[in-house]
């Protein structure tokens, strides 16, 4: 079995939520309007207030309230728009998955963390729609997802060979299924009809210099995932960008004040923003 084979074996458990495929389309293509894209969006009033939500908190710094969905269009465009949408969408996907695999809160607070923080330093690297490495560091992970779904087994031997050692997590990977987290979460973002670019990011994020046109997002989400990591274990900053690579670092232009300047604020961001992604599965008392 290949990464491919995999997804197209569970594609009918991981489906992206109707109005997510709906907008998803109607954000590529020119035949749409925004005022299109916004009534579609109202019509569900979960995801309606959840976006409201998220565009009114200071992830997006806005300086006053966004009231309507059509609003929020004007503001952040249909494409922001778009990706925010996949972002609430995607933690309603997986259920099911061994508690003794991965803790789900876990899981999302690093995805967000690491998206959050790739919008961050996309902001130093003056990227444009900076959004977008927001959704490329929250998605990159989701190939683990599939493979804990789909094969626990193997993945509790992957798991005990690691140790929770990220950086040999996807040569044993390889060893054990023939192929890694990140082959599985390009497919399956493939299979949703996401953008090149979140697809190369998600298939090249520990070996960010293969990922071609993408390299410098790519290489973000690589750096925001390793920040993500020692934010949450409580390691020193110091010791942390001591892992990332000079190459990577080159990719960027960025250096350690640069980033150090980001981190001040992300504990605050990802509270709110967490809030919104798992609004739908994880009661509040649990997610802090």
């Amino acid at each position: 079995m290949n990464a491919e084979e995999l997804v197209k074996g569970i594609e009918h458990l991981v489906s992206l939520p109707d109005v997510c495929i709906k907008i998803n389309m109607m954000a590529d293509s020119p035949l749409y309007s925004a005022k299109d894209i916004g009534e579609v969006i109202s019509q569900d009033t979960d995801l309606s207030a959840r976006l409201l939500s998220l565009v009114n908190s200071a992830f997006y710094g806005m300086r006053a309230p966004v009231e309507t969905i059509s609003r929020a269009v004007t503001v952040i465009g249909t494409k922001g728009l778009r990706n925010l949408v996949l972002v609430t969408s995607a933690a309603e996907v997986f259920t099911g998955i061994p508690a003794d695999l991965v803790d789900m809160t876990e899981f999302w607070r690093y995805s967000v963390t690491t998206g959050i923080i790739a919008k961050a330093l996309s902001t130093q690297c003056n990227v444009l729609h900076g959004e977008r490495l927001f959704v490329m560091g929250v998605l990159h992970d989701i190939g683990r997802l599939v493979i804990y779904l789909r094969l626990p087994e193997q993945s509790r031997d992957v798991l005990l060979i690691t140790g929770g050692d990220d950086a040999i997590l996807a040569d044993t990977e390889a060893d054990v299924f023939g192929f890694t987290h990140m082959d599985v979460g390009a497919a399956l973002l493939k299979t949703w009809k996401l953008p090149e670019s979140l697809i190369t990011v998600a298939g090249t994020h520990h070996e960010p210099l293969n990922a071609g046109d993408y390299r410098l997002e790519a290489s973000l989400v690589n750096i925001a995932g390793l920040l993500s990591q020692g934010e949450m274990s409580g390691e020193p900053l110091d010791e942390i960008l001591d892992q990332v690579r000079p190459e990577v670092w080159q990719a960027t232009g960025l250096d350690s004040d640069k980033v150090a300047s980001v981190m001040e604020e992300v504990p605050a961001r990802v509270a709110e923003v967490l809030d919104v992604v798992l609004a739908p599965n994880v009661p509040t008392e649990q997610r802090r």
